[in-house]
């Protein structure tokens, strides 16, 4: 048996033996949900175990559906103000399952943005809380969690994922490593080696300056 014979009859065929798609499987719609769940205090996030003091701050949690995922990567994540459906704006009580006369507050918001759609439901315990919260309080380091899949395939595929307590679980299926902007917690942009390597140099110039001013002083 050739080398040839022995490679082609031990590895596995080049190409799976599933057929390709069907023209209607390639050309239907495609559908990808984004959800995003965010907490007031990004220190309290930063525990080993996320948390958020609803008595004090806020969770939220915003849900996005989007014809074209990869725009909304490359061109960022941002929402604000500008954003919001303001006649489907509403606030909701429910009784907490066990503190008597204590009542979730949850603020609704229905979003609308250039090839997406979503909504977005703050909670606290606080009315005044929810009363003065603003969609720009959201922020990248405020996200404990997010994933984005696409909806319209069986079974469902992840298309990225982020949680802030595991980070070996972060992934974008893609765009790989690029740096995303806005709402996206991961991957954020790094500051460049070349700016590294000037900030290196000014702290130098700067031990180099406080250097000779302490010899000056001392003769």
């Amino acid at each position: 048996m050739g080398l040839f014979d022995f490679i082609h009859r031990t590895l596995p065929p080049a190409y799976p033996d599933a057929p390709p798609p069907s023209y209607q499987d390639v050309a239907a719609p495609r559908s990808w949900k984004v959800h995003l769940k965010f907490g007031s205090d990004p220190d309290l996030l930063k525990r080993a175990t996320p948390q958020v003091n609803l008595t004090i701050g806020w969770q939220a949690h915003l849900i996005l559906n989007t014809s074209d995922i990869v725009s909304l990567m490359r061109e960022g994540l941002y929402v604000s103000q500008k954003n919001v459906i303001v006649e489907e704006s509403c606030l909701a009580l429910r009784p907490h399952e066990q503190e008597h006369k204590t009542y979730y507050h949850d603020r609704h918001f229905a979003l609308t943005g250039p090839n997406w759609k979503g909504n977005l439901v703050v909670t606290t315990f606080s009315g005044p809380i929810a009363t003065n919260f603003r969609v720009e309080h959201l922020s990248a380091d405020k996200v404990f969690h997010c994933d984005a899949s696409d909806v319209s395939k069986t079974p469902q595929c992840w298309a990225y994922y982020f949680m802030i307590d595991r980070p070996h679980v972060n992934a974008n299926y893609i765009l790989d490593d690029t740096p995303l902007e806005g709402l996206w917690p991961w991957p954020r942009k790094e500051p460049s080696p070349q700016g590294m390597e000037n900030e290196w140099k000014r702290k130098g110039n700067r031990r180099e300056l406080r250097k000779a001013i302490c010899s000056t002083c001392s003769e």
